[in-house]
C-alpha cells in the first residue's frame, strides 16, 4: 500500500463512500418527512420500548438538551407520543404512535431496497465480506 497515494488510500476511499451514503441516506429520509436524527430517535424508541427523555438521549447519541425539539417535531407529526411513566407520576416516558411504528418499518423495508442498489456492483458474498471488515474496524475504533 506505501505506493498508493493518499487518493486511492482506504481512509480517503472510506470518507469518500461514508459522504457519498450519507447523502443519499438524508435524502431518502427526507423522501419520507424525517431527517437522519428524527430517525435515530426512532429507532431507539421502537427497541426500547416506551423510555424516558434522559435515556432516549443517551440511547439516540444526542445531547440531553436537544432531545426536546426532535421529541416536539415528532409528536407534532403524530409519530411519537409522551406519556406518564407507569411508576413515577414526575416522569414522562416516550413512544412511538401506531403512525410512528408504520413509518419506521415501512423505512427499514424500502431501505433494504436501497441498500442493495448502493452496492449493486458487489456479488452477495463481497457484500457480506465488506460488512464483515467494516464491522471489524468499527468495532475496533469504537471499543477501544
Amino acid at each position: 500500500m506505501s505506493g498508493i497515494g493518499y487518493e486511492r488510500g482506504t481512509p480517503f476511499l472510506l470518507a469518500r463512500l461514508g459522504s457519498l451514503a450519507a447523502r443519499a441516506w438524508t435524502a431518502f429520509l427526507a423522501d419520507y418527512g424525517i431527517t437522519q436524527t428524527q430517525h435515530a430517535v426512532m429507532i431507539a424508541i421502537r427497541e426500547q420500548g416506551p423510555v424516558g427523555q434522559r435515556r432516549l438521549a443517551e440511547l439516540a447519541a444526542m445531547d440531553a438538551r436537544n432531545i426536546v425539539a426532535v421529541l416536539d417535531s415528532l409528536t407534532a407529526a403524530g409519530l411519537a407520543e409522551r406519556g406518564p411513566h407507569d411508576t413515577d407520576r414526575r416522569r414522562r416516558v416516550v413512544s412511538l404512535t401506531a403512525s410512528g411504528t408504520r413509518l419506521i418499518n415501512t423505512i427499514g423495508q424500502a431501505a433494504a431496497h436501497g441498500q442493495d442498489h448502493f452496492l449493486r456492483s458487489l456479488s452477495p458474498a463481497e457484500r457480506d465480506h465488506l460488512n464483515d471488515l467494516l464491522q471489524r474496524l468499527y468495532n475496533a475504533h469504537v471499543h477501544a
